[in-house]
């Protein structure tokens, strides 16, 4: 939970312009990215995909954060298949930027989670790009099943602790 207040100490003295500081009760993870040239395409403007990869960079960060990583999911036997995914692709992200992806839990069930997602262009002080990505717990061999109630217990409080500012709802 340090991690949570350092992030949270970050976000009221964050520099981005386009961004009001969050209010205390978020519970946002940010992680900070620079573009890799592999990233990008030949106008050296980042490819679509990658911004889901770094999606899924801040969710694993953000289950760390949680106290719940990853790992500790797929020892309870199952995971977090990912049952659909949104992109708004708002400004472009070019190679040698330095992003930010923030991440936090929109909402939690008992069997599946939304996770949203704002991806900032620290160079430009510009969104670049929003998204959310809905999960479902699933055994290993795909039959969809309830999060333990251990996760469910730890996650479900920080679920709905998130900026309401997303294009995508």
């Amino acid at each position: 939970m340090s991690e949570h207040l350092d992030n949270l100490s970050r976000q009221k003295n964050s520099s981005l312009p386009s961004e009001p500081s969050p209010p205390s009760d978020l519970f946002i993870v940010e992680t900070r990215l620079r573009v890799r040239f592999s990233e990008t395409d030949a106008q050296q403007v980042v490819y679509h995909a990658n911004y889901i990869v770094w999606f899924e960079v801040a969710r694993g960060e953000y289950c760390r954060a949680a106290g719940f990583p990853y790992t500790e999911i797929e020892k309870e036997g199952y995971g977090m298949m990912v049952t659909d995914l949104r992109v708004s692709y708002l400004s472009p992200t070019r190679y040698d930027d330095q992003i930010l992806v923030r991440a936090w839990m929109e909402k939690m069930g008992r069997a599946s989670c939304i996770f949203a997602y704002q991806v900032y262009n620290e160079t430009t002080g510009i969104l670049s790009a929003e998204g959310l990505t809905r999960h479902a717990a699933v055994t290993p061999d795909g039959k969809i099943v309830r999060f333990s109630p251990r996760l469910y217990q730890k996650m479900a409080p920080l679920a709905g602790h998130g900026p309401s500012t997303l294009v995508l709802k």
